[in-house]
């Protein structure tokens, strides 16, 4: 049973700040109680550049830049650099490193653990400065986990929500729920909420039917998450970063990973077994043989993900047991692009850039690209295509999006880049074509713009349409207008200059 500590020792602060880099005012004032030993850790010589040199380490000082992120390699490395260096009274780390999609989530929450023993065993206080115009909801709450304090110019606030890691690791439920009420309530501060017999009483007695820690914010339990990226090939890891390999001895690939996305898409409700029956033996089986071979491919499947608890059966029923706290890179993925768009909309185009720029490198391809065509649809159920078509518009639209803001910077062959790249996901894509044309347009390549919708109307004639878009037609009439009241010299002038 874990000792409780005091609700917060003064002398410990592991620190989450969140604020706009861009606000240098916010973040000098909310530092102000370490005016000097500060020891910064960062890659970006714009970040408080009135910390000298001397007192600066790079993102590869520490190892922290590579991820799977090492706590205990950069454990080990900053107390070599905390040990070469006097006066230190506060370690600030900008937690950039840590801002991208996925595998940052437990990078965040490992390096609040790393945060957490730093402090205690040297007493320095430990700040990490979130950018809060690149974060998005997961990240957020990653550092809610993470994270003991809050830090704001107003002063340094208590968070509710964090646990010490020797609570999260050998507690039992009774303590961290009293923990957590002492930090609310000072009154409760290191009582025991729970008689002796009351915490022992029927203990166990309770089935578990729902996930009892999932309201909470707590760090997921003793399972390990598992993260899930269905975009492009489908790839899970378990065991913290153990890829899983589907050509487990005894099993058809195929179906093993076409059964593990068919019941991650049927969420917790599961899918009965006479829909995966089939999804997998079109046709070709009877309804016992079907039944059997589901029988032998649940096995397998369990077998590959490295726990008989991982896929769970309930009458006709099957599901995946996902651990709390899993990751999934869809919901990733469309926090990034609304964080994007919002950022974009608002007129923060630099911060939109970077999510942006995450957003596009999360997106591997067509949601679980590598599942046979035969199994993407039965004769009464098209499970993937639609979320599929919705992923891979959403995929266009940062494309072409971020070819828009590149192309308000004048930035005119990055621009032709992204934009060429949103057309080849689809060539009849209006928006995306839109767009090509309007950066030829600014390039001053009205040969090019031209081609560019002949390629379009030929790709739509391939369809058998026969007609290009009411909005694409308007563009290129707006664009040839616009060319029509330019001069030769002009044009010239215009081509020659941006050359």
């Amino acid at each position: 049973m874990a000792t409780l500590p005091e609700s917060t020792a003064q002398h410990e602060i592991n620190a989450a700040l969140f604020c706009g880099f861009s606000d240098r005012d916010f973040m000098v004032r909310s530092l102000a109680a370490w005016p000097e030993g500060r020891l910064l850790i960062t890659d970006d010589p714009q970040l408080l550049p009135e910390i000298p040199a001397a007192q600066r380490l790079a993102y590869a000082g520490l190892g922290v830049q590579t991820l799977p992120f090492d706590p205990e390699h950069a454990l080990a490395r900053l107390r070599e650099a905390l040990g070469g260096r006097d006066g230190v009274q506060a370690v600030l780390i900008d937690m950039s490193w840590a801002l991208v999609a996925m595998m940052g989530v437990a990078a965040v929450e490992h390096w609040g653990n790393l945060a957490e023993r730093i402090g205690a065993e040297t007493g320095l206080a430990v700040v990490s400065l979130y950018n809060r115009q690149r974060l998005i909801e997961e990240q957020l709450q990653s550092a809610f986990r993470a994270h003991q304090q809050f830090l704001a110019p107003s002063g340094l606030y208590e968070n509710p929500y964090w646990m010490p890691r020797e609570l999260l690791r050998e507690s039992t439920l009774d303590e961290q729920l009293g923990f957590m009420l002492g930090r609310v309530v000072p009154d409760f501060a290191g009582q025991s909420f729970f008689r002796t017999f009351d915490k022992a009483a029927a203990r166990g007695a309770s089935p578990d039917w729902v996930d009892q820690s999932a309201p909470l914010l707590a760090m997921p339990g003793q399972r390990d998450r598992w993260h899930i990226h269905c975009l492009g090939p489908l790839r899970v890891f378990v065991e913290g970063y153990r890829e899983v390999d589907w050509q487990t001895a005894g099993s058809a690939p195929r179906k093993t990973k076409t059964l593990f996305a068919y019941l991650l898409n049927a969420g917790e409700k599961g899918a009965h077994a006479d829909q995966i029956g089939e999804l997998l033996w079109q046709g070709t089986e009877s309804e016992k043989t079907k039944r059997a071979r589901l029988h032998h491919t649940v096995a397998m499947l369990r077998k590959t993900l490295g726990s008989a608890d991982a896929v769970l059966r309930m009458g006709d029923y099957y599901r995946l047991n996902v651990p709390p706290g899993s990751l999934v890179d869809i919901t990733t993925f469309e926090q990034l692009c609304r964080r994007a768009l919002s950022l974009a909309r608002h007129g923060k185009e630099d911060a939109a850039f970077a999510v942006y720029f995450e957003a596009e490198r999360l997106y591997a391809g067509d949601l679980f690209a590598d599942l046979p065509l035969d199994y993407l649809a039965t004769e009464t159920e098209d499970w993937i295509m639609p979320r599929r078509t919705w992923l891979r518009e959403m995929a266009m639209r940062v494309l072409y999006d971020l070819s828009k803001l590149l192309r308000r910077y004048r930035r005119h062959a990055e621009a032709l880049h992204w934009s060429q790249k949103a057309i080849a996901m689809d060539p009849t894509s209006e928006a995306a074509n839109a767009e090509a044309m309007r950066v030829f347009h600014a390039m001053g390549r009205p040969a090019a713009m031209h081609r560019q919708y002949r390629q379009y109307r030929k790709a739509m004639a391939s369809l058998g349409e026969d007609r290009e878009g009411v909005e694409i037609r308007a563009v290129y009439d707006e664009l040839c207008r616009s060319l029509d009241r330019l001069t030769p010299g002009q044009r010239k002038t215009k081509e020659l200059a941006i050359r």
